[in-house]
């Protein structure tokens, strides 16, 4: 396998973590970025950089060469509990998410990344699809007309077109996949349960 330069933005994440893991075992080179140090235990990232990714001077610093692969699962989220809690933290959310997007794919393009990865989420997908969760409908053509579950799948919204702009104009090859991972605390990594939501896929 060739040896990669692989970007991981939100690398202290709990699922940056699992990706940096996975790389390394691979025997990539990994920079890791992060606003805040892990709470999830050491990083194996040969470069692990603590920085505001909503600041485009940080990011312009940090994504300086032409990466193989950036995988960008950096996003201010906090749980369900701050994202779901009587709307306060709405506009904070939109801007930092925004801020982080935009800034990533424009340094990217910038640096002429070869392929970058976003990580949206399942919360994109139509509040009424979800009323009833022994049935939610979650194919891919339901997201539209949209009308997302929160202001945190609004901007996830919001990016995918985002990256898909940027894909149909300067040909920065993406993939973008909605992901929820349901973790109950003292549960074992392997009986972690997973909901995935391919989203759009171009052939890396």
């Amino acid at each position: 396998m060739t040896r990669k330069n692989i970007l991981v933005c939100g690398a202290n994440g709990f699922i940056g973590k699992k990706l940096v893991k996975k790389l390394k075992k691979e025997n990539h080179w990994i920079r890791g970025l992060d606003i805040k140090e892990s709470d999830f235990g050491f990083s194996e990232a040969d470069e692990l950089i603590i920085c505001d990714l909503r600041n485009l001077n940080s990011c312009k610093k940090y994504i300086n060469i032409q990466f193989d692969e950036v995988y960008q699962l950096a996003a201010d989220m906090g749980g369900a509990t701050y994202i779901f809690t009587g709307e306060q933290h709405d506009a904070e959310i939109f801007h930092n998410n925004a801020m982080i997007n935009l800034n990533i794919i424009k340094c990217c393009q910038e640096a002429k990344v070869k392929k970058l990865f976003f990580a949206s989420s399942a919360c994109v997908y139509p509040l009424y699809n979800q009323a009833d969760p022994s049935d939610p409908k979650c194919s891919e053509d339901s997201v539209y007309p949209a009308f997302p579950d929160s202001e945190y799948g609004w901007e996830k919204l919001f990016s995918e077109r985002l990256y898909q702009s940027f894909h149909k104009n300067h040909g920065l090859k993406f993939m973008s996949l909605g992901c929820i991972i349901y973790t109950e605390l003292n549960v074992p990594e392997k009986e972690e349960k997973r909901k995935h939501r391919p989203l759009y896929v171009e052939k890396l």
